[in-house]
């Protein structure tokens, strides 16, 4: 049963806290799941409402990306023409692809073991290569004297593969999805902002799955009526207000700085993240 702390509360403070997160090199739904944990719902629903809080930032990230969502959805007359809408189509569909292909397992395995231990290593692997991306930028940089403007188009079949892939690992507790996913991006030449845009774009259908999932089955049925439907909804409307304003927010900050620069940021919160995640479990 959840504790004395009122659910009104609680759900806002999810929201926000969904809203804010999913855009950072955090792990939204282990933030979340500890929140809910410890006002006293028990492990399982508490994992279960942290991911259906995605809905909220699923239905954000829709809106901010509505024109690449319909050209995605023109991709669909030609996918295998030559055209921007056709390549990102497929840069959408075969990195959803690989995330189900390694996501669902994973998040099946999690349901039982509801470990952050393996997570917070994987994340401090992926903050130690981000701080190498960030040197190899800023010798980049140095060299060429661009400024970090970075590759631009879409990635084609095989690293669409590989960034979908990657980014089913985050179903591991304490496993950050835009992390995880803007690491190869960066590693392949894009610019820090346009490695979080790709990112971004990817998390539209990414949290439409994560948020789906638990509601196939009785436990996340049951998780919402104890968190209560009412303020599950409030929970989904606030997580998708703050999304908004963060995807504007975060863009924005990257498009300014260097991508070597924003890039040793990113590596720096991964990394603090991770070590806070290996602490807690001490």
């Amino acid at each position: 049963m959840l504790r004395s702390m009122a659910h009104l509360p609680l759900a806002l403070l999810v929201g926000i806290l969904q809203g804010l997160i999913e855009w950072l090199p955090v792990s939204s739904k282990t933030m979340n799941l500890l929140v809910l944990a410890g006002a006293g719902m028990p492990i399982s629903q508490a994992y279960a409402i942290g991911l259906i809080a995605n809905f909220g930032s699923f239905f954000a990230a829709l809106y901010y990306f509505r024109r690449e969502a319909l050209a995605v959805l023109r991709g669909l007359l030609h996918p295998f023409g030559s055209g921007q809408d056709a390549q990102l189509f497929r840069f959408v569909f075969l990195a959803t692809l690989a995330t189900g292909i390694v996501g669902i397992p994973i998040y099946e395995a999690a349901k039982h073991l509801l470990s952050v231990t393996g997570g917070s290593l994987a994340m401090l692997a992926v903050g130690l290569l981000l701080l190498l991306t960030a040197w190899l930028s800023a010798r980049k940089e140095r060299l060429v004297r661009a400024g970090g403007a970075g590759r631009q188009g879409i990635p084609a079949s095989w690293p669409s593969a590989l960034v979908g892939g990657l980014q089913g690992l985050a179903a591991l507790p304490g496993m950050s999805r835009s992390g995880v996913t803007v690491t190869p991006l960066l590693a392949m030449g894009y610019s820090a902002a346009e490695a979080l845009r790709l990112s971004f774009m990817l998390d539209v259908v990414a949290l439409l799955g994560a948020a789906g999932v638990p509601l196939l089955s009785h436990g996340g049925v049951r998780a919402v009526h104890a968190l209560g439907v009412g303020d599950t909804v409030l929970m989904l409307l606030v997580a998708a207000v703050v999304s908004f304003l963060t995807i504007g927010a975060v863009l924005r900050i990257a498009s300014r700085l260097r991508t070597s620069v924003a890039t040793l940021i990113i590596a720096l919160i991964t990394l603090a993240v991770a070590v806070v995640g290996l602490s807690a479990i001490r």
